[in-house]
């Protein structure tokens, strides 16, 4: 026997989120292994020192659209 909620149609929420903090390792990698200082990669991306430390340092997660951009990129790091 269904129930009516057996009878509703689910869909699964897909959000874009990335392993908890392992953004800011993976962003922290790919400048130490191409020997970059963070002023460096943050004008290379487009963003300012600041938030890119910002970003090394766990206490904002990068936007997504820049994440997307930058993914692969910083998948290559390790």
């Amino acid at each position: 026997m269904l129930t009516d909620a057996d009878k509703e149609k689910t869909v699964d929420l897909i959000t874009p989120v990335y392993n908890s903090d392992e953004y800011a390792d993976k962003i922290k990698a790919y400048r130490k292994k191409h020997g970059m200082t963070q002023a460096e990669l943050a004008q290379m991306i487009g963003v300012k020192q600041f938030t890119l430390r910002s970003w090394e340092q766990k206490q904002v997660k990068p936007p997504y659209h820049i994440w997307r951009l930058y993914k692969d990129l910083f998948e290559d790091a390790n």
